[in-house]
């Protein structure tokens, strides 16, 4: 996944000064039947950011949502075209991504056929755990537009409605649910009784590599290490699962400075206080436990703490 990541910032630098700091169209796009038909910014958007919003609103502006050939012989021109789309949204205000993403979803209504594409590679592009683009935020307001569009009956809703439940559970900057742990003592506490500026929540699986070597990069990292000794961060790992005498067995591969827990109360998965899609999975929460980041690469957590350690300053900016 970090590869995959690594890709999608390499490509999303790439199309940014494409399109955005120089409005060029794509040209090494292959003659085809149908072309995507660029439109042109403005002269007068000289700043990135202004760029990105004017592009943001106005990409689609010259397509054609009811040409059938968009979803037919030329689908693939129009899937390229939504993934340079959403390579251009993380370069502009969340506001402005919701009324882009809102507006496109609107304009694809006008053929049935057009949503139904659009709708997918959307989910494809945004939800898909695979997908290097994958962002829960930006698929909100396709999966809202979903949920209020006339062009969808209720049966057809039902999987948008709950996605879009799943999906508003523990968002960035809200209270994050609470959840019951008990130690391997006994003992029981809860994540909302943890009174350090942040906590960062490891939710892991037993027999799990990927799980192992998450926990060996927030183990070997500096910065978390510091924030740890300063008394500014308690790493809560949770085992959501219910095989506590196995659960048992792998503690002594967890790190002693960590609280070790694990769902005593079964409100990870019979509760779905958090919706886990992949394990391992990291929150990062603040002492008012607001979520600061949800399920995000460790690389952001690292890069988060080292900020809060060494805040920058005017000069080095």
């Amino acid at each position: 996944m970090n590869r995959n990541k690594k890709k999608y910032l390499l490509c999303a630098t790439w199309l940014l000064g494409l399109m955005i700091l120089s409005g060029c169209a794509n040209k090494s796009q292959k003659p085809a039947e149908r072309m995507f038909p660029m439109v042109t910014v403005p002269t007068v958007y000289t700043d990135p950011a202004a760029r990105a919003e004017y592009l943001t609103m106005h990409y689609w502006d010259l397509f054609n949502f009811t040409d059938t050939a968009f979803v037919g012989s030329a689908a693939g021109v129009t899937e390229q075209a939504l993934a340079n789309y959403l390579s251009i949204l993380p370069y502009t205000s969340y506001q402005v991504i919701c009324r882009g993403l809102t507006h496109v979803m609107e304009e694809a209504e006008k053929h049935e056929a057009m949503y139904a594409f659009i709708s997918t590679q959307m989910e494809r592009y945004l939800f898909d755990l695979n997908s290097p683009m994958r962002n829960e935020e930006f698929f909100i307001p396709v999966l809202e537009q979903m949920v209020a569009s006339e062009r969808l009956n209720e049966p057809r809703k039902t999987r948008p409605k709950q996605l879009l439940s799943q999906l508003q559970k523990n968002r960035p900057s809200t209270l994050a649910a609470n959840i019951r742990y008990a130690l391997a003592s006994g003992a029981k506490s809860s994540l909302h009784d943890l009174k350090t500026d942040f906590t960062l929540i490891l939710f892991h699986n037993l027999d799990c590599g990927s799980c192992r070597e998450l926990t060996g990069q927030i183990k070997n990292s500096q910065a978390i290490t510091e924030m740890q000794k300063r008394r500014r961060l308690t790493v809560l790992s949770l085992y959501p699962g219910q095989d506590v005498d196995t659960w048992k067995k792998y503690l002594s591969e967890m790190p002693s400075s960590w609280i070790n827990g694990y769902d005593c109360d079964g409100e990870i998965y019979g509760q779905e206080r958090y919706v886990l899609r992949v394990i391992p999975t990291l929150y990062l929460i603040d002492r008012n436990h607001q979520v600061l980041m949800k399920d995000v690469p460790f690389n952001y957590v690292e890069y988060f703490m080292n900020n809060v350690l060494n805040p920058p300053t005017q000069s080095n900016q």
